[in-house]
C-alpha cells in the first residue's frame, strides 16, 4: 500500500483582534495584528515545499462569524497557492465560523472541499494511486452541543479513512466551551486510521494506535496561549504513522517568573526583571508576561510602582534584542499570593471564583440587564466570548491587586 503524507492544522483564527493589546506602539500592534495570517502563509510555504498529498483544517478558520473581506481574500491567495501546486484541501467549519454565519463568498478554487453541516465522505485518489476517504462536518450554528459521533459511518471501504471533528474530548479541562462531545474510545471505535481534531488551542496527542490529534492553533492570541504553535506532517503507511510538529507562529507569547525576595529597592527590581527578561530563551520574537512571586513582603512605595504602571512603563522603554525581538507586554502578580490574599479576604474569594468559574453564557446573563436597559442598549454591543474573558481577568487583577496595600 503506498503511503500518504498530509499537514492537519486547526484553529486558524484569521483576523482576529487581539483585544487588550491596543497600547503597544502602533507598529508592534499591525505586527501582531497580521501574525495570523503570517502563520498561515508559512504553513502553506511548509506545504508547497514538502510536497504532500492534501491538507485538512480542522475548523475555526476564522475568528468571528461576520469574517472580513480582508480575511477571506488572504485566505483565497494562499488556496490559490496549493492550488497551483496540485494540493487538495479538506476543510470543516468550526464555531467561529460556522455556515450559518454571515458572509460575502469568494470564489474558492477546485481544489478547496468544504465540508456539509450533515457528515458526509469525501474521497481522493492521492498521485501514487492510494485511496482516501475522509468523513467530517461542518457548523450550521455557533452552538454544537449534541454528540454528533454517532454520525461518523464505521467500516469504511478505502487504503485510508480520516476523521475531521471540530470537538471536545470529555475528559480534558479546556476554557474552550463543551462542543460536539466525544470520547477517545468512540473515536477508536469508528477504525479510522487518523482522528485530525480541532477546536482545543493547544496541541495534543490523545491516542497513538490510531493517532488522535488536536495540532492546536497556529499563532497563539493572547498571553495564555504561550509556546509554539504550529501544524503537523502526518505520514501515514498502512497503520504506522508518524508526526513532525512544524511551527508557524509569526510571535511567540511566554511567561517569565521573577522572584521579588529581599528586593528593597525599585532600581533593585527593574534590573533584576531586565536581567531575567534578556536571558530567557526564545525560538521566535516575543510578548512576554512577567510574573512575580514573592511580593508580600515589598514596601508600599515599590508595590504601588508596579501597581499604577509605573514599572511596566519603565520595562518598555526598550525593545529587548538580540537573536530574536522581545516586547514585555504585562506584569502578572503570582497566583501562590492571590491566594493568600484570598485566605485574608474570603469575600474577595468568593468573588474571584465566581468570576475565574463564569461561562460565557452566565457572563452574558449577568450583563443582560444592561444590554435590555431602555437608556443603555442602543450603546451598548453585546461582548463577544474572547473580549469577555478579557474583561472577566481584568476585573479579577482589579479587585486583587489593591487588596496588597489595604
Amino acid at each position: 500500500m503506498e503511503k500518504i503524507r498530509f499537514i492537519h492544522c486547526a484553529d486558524l483564527h484569521l483576523d482576529s483582534p487581539f483585544i487588550g493589546l491596543k497600547h503597544l506602539p502602533a507598529d508592534l500592534f499591525d505586527r501582531i495584528q497580521n501574525s495570523t495570517f503570517a502563520a498561515f502563509e508559512k504553513l502553506v510555504k511548509e506545504a508547497v515545499q514538502r510536497r504532500i498529498d492534501f491538507m485538512i483544517i480542522s475548523g475555526d478558520l476564522f475568528d468571528e462569524e461576520d469574517r472580513s473581506i480582508r480575511a477571506q481574500a488572504k485566505l483565497l491567495k494562499q488556496f490559490n497557492l496549493l492550488d497551483a501546486s496540485g494540493i487538495p484541501v479538506y476543510v470543516i467549519h468550526g464555531n467561529h465560523d460556522h455556515l450559518g454565519s454571515f458572509r460575502l463568498n469568494l470564489d474558492m478554487p477546485g481544489n478547496v472541499h468544504i465540508f456539509d453541516v450533515k457528515t458526509e465522505v469525501k474521497e481522493l485518489l492521492t498521485k501514487s494511486g492510494a485511496l482516501v476517504k475522509l468523513a467530517g462536518f461542518s457548523y450550521g450554528t455557533r452552538h454544537i452541543r449534541e454528540r454528533r459521533i454517532t454520525d461518523y459511518p464505521r467500516h469504511i471501504e478505502a487504503d485510508y479513512v480520516i476523521g475531521l471533528l471540530h470537538g471536545s474530548e470529555g475528559s480534558i479541562h479546556s476554557s474552550h466551551e463543551h462542543y460536539a462531545p466525544f470520547t477517545i474510545k468512540e473515536l477508536k471505535e469508528k477504525d479510522y486510521h487518523y482522528w485530525a481534531l480541532g477546536h482545543i488551542h493547544q496541541r495534543q496527542l490523545l491516542n497513538s494506535d490510531p493517532p488522535i490529534v488536536y495540532p492546536g492553533n497556529i499563532q497563539g492570541r493572547h498571553r495564555k496561549e504561550t509556546g509554539e504553535k504550529g501544524c503537523y506532517l502526518v505520514e501515514l503507511h498502512e497503520r504506522d504513522a508518524a508526526l513532525e510538529f512544524i511551527p508557524t507562529q509569526d510571535i511567540l507569547w511566554e511567561r517569565v517568573e521573577v522572584s521579588l525576595s529581599g528586593i528593597e529597592r525599585f532600581g533593585e527590581m527593574f534590573r533584576k526583571i531586565m536581567k531575567k527578561a534578556e536571558e530567557y530563551e526564545v525560538s521566535s520574537d516575543s510578548l512576554l508576561q512577567i510574573d512575580l512571586k514573592d511580593y508580600l513582603d515589598l514596601s508600599s512605595e515599590i508595590f504601588h510602582a508596579v501597581e499604577n504602571g509605573d514599572l511596566l512603563q519603565a520595562l518598555q522603554a526598550d525593545l529587548l534584542t538580540g537573536e530574536y525581538s522581545k516586547w514585555i507586554h504585562s506584569i502578572k502578580l503570582s497566583r501562590g499570593e492571590h491566594v493568600q490574599i484570598e485566605r485574608n479576604d474570603p469575600f474577595i474569594g468568593d468573588v474571584i471564583h465566581e468570576l475565574t468559574d463564569m461561562s460565557t453564557e452566565a457572563g452574558i446573563e449577568a450583563l443582560a440587564e444592561l444590554y435590555e436597559h431602555p437608556s443603555l442598549y442602543r450603546y451598548i454591543d453585546v461582548l463577544k466570548e474572547e473580549e469577555l474573558k478579557h474583561l472577566i481577568e481584568e476585573s479579577v487583577e482589579l479587585i486583587l491587586y489593591p487588596a496588597k496595600r489595604q
